[in-house]
């Protein structure tokens, strides 16, 4: 018998993936079931035929009489609007109180490899770049995310090459979460922009973590800087909630296999991330439907 999780997880995937206009082989609702099947199982394209056929209840779940190509699966998942269909899960589930965004690192190759290269001059990657996180110097693409605090869904991600400051995609975050009643960061988006824009263009109160380094002069700072510093104090409880952001990356990169995505010509790494945040959603939701921590997917995918 399927795991109640998984039956879960498909009458969610019939609710918010709409049927194909026109008749085709394989439907995106069925294409964007395998493949979530495949994410949490941690299952590759070129496995997949092999997984599917030794797992026939998957089959009939998902109503396939034939198992695609691997060819077609990841011809397919570059084609699905993963933004939208993941705007509506969150839609039906998130609470839009308390936000929280954060990045993490995206290794595309391994450290040695990374730093051989670098002394050649000489990268296969060119939207890789090398960053200092608080692990030391990486080198990858970097995966900035916006989280729910509340329900603990991921609302938005994107991906840039690792060098790109979180800062400088902070307004495209904000964008996914205007209408919460709280953003949290941490003190990479402690600049004036980044406050202009939430206090003028969002619904919410940014509470972001002091950038001690970059010095503070109170009669120099810009004023909603300044109010950014004194929300920072006021709501320093609150602010404890970021790290509910941390613990979902360490999820994403221990349990779904975030942290290292090795890079190919054909790859796209923008997909492979929104299938596994889609992945991830659809678990939590099929944990707190079924009564259980929202966070408790280890039971899910090593059953």
């Amino acid at each position: 018998m399927p795991d109640k999780h998984i039956l879960l997880i498909m009458e969610i995937m019939d609710n918010i993936v709409s049927p194909d206009d026109r008749k085709r082989k394989y439907t995106d609702r069925q294409i964007l079931k395998i493949l979530v099947v495949l994410q949490i199982f941690s299952i590759s394209y070129r496995s997949a035929r092999i997984f599917l056929a030794n797992h026939g209840e998957y089959l009939r779940m998902i109503d396939l009489k034939e198992i695609p190509s691997f060819q077609t699966l990841s011809r397919r998942a570059r084609t699905l609007d993963l933004h939208a269909i993941n705007r509506e899960i969150t839609f039906l589930h998130a609470m839009e109180s308390i936000a929280a965004m954060d990045s993490f690192m995206i290794h595309t190759c391994k450290y040695s490899t990374a730093s051989r290269r670098k002394l050649w001059g000489k990268y296969r990657d060119p939207e890789s770049g090398w960053s200092k996180t608080t692990k030391g110097w990486s080198y990858g693409r970097k995966c900035h995310m916006t989280l729910d605090v509340d329900s603990l869904l991921i609302m938005e991600w994107m991906i840039t090459k690792g060098n790109i400051h979180d800062s400088r995609v902070s307004r495209d975050m904000i964008d996914s979460v205007r209408d919460f009643s709280y953003i949290l960061a941490d003190s990479a988006y402690d600049t004036s922009g980044t406050y202009d824009y939430v206090f003028e263009d969002t619904h919410a109160l940014p509470v972001i973590d002091t950038n001690k380094r970059r010095g503070i002069v109170l009669e120099r700072l810009p004023v909603n800087r300044k109010i950014g510093i004194d929300l920072r104090k006021e709501y320093a409880s609150l602010y404890s909630l970021r790290w509910e952001i941390e613990r979902t990356f360490s999820i994403m990169e221990e349990i779904l296999h975030c942290e290292n995505i090795w890079y190919t010509r054909k790859r796209n790494h923008g997909t492979a991330i929104g299938l596994k945040a889609i992945a991830y959603n659809l678990m939590v939701i099929s944990n707190v439907e079924a009564g259980e921590k929202p966070r408790k997917i280890m039971k899910i995918v090593a059953c």
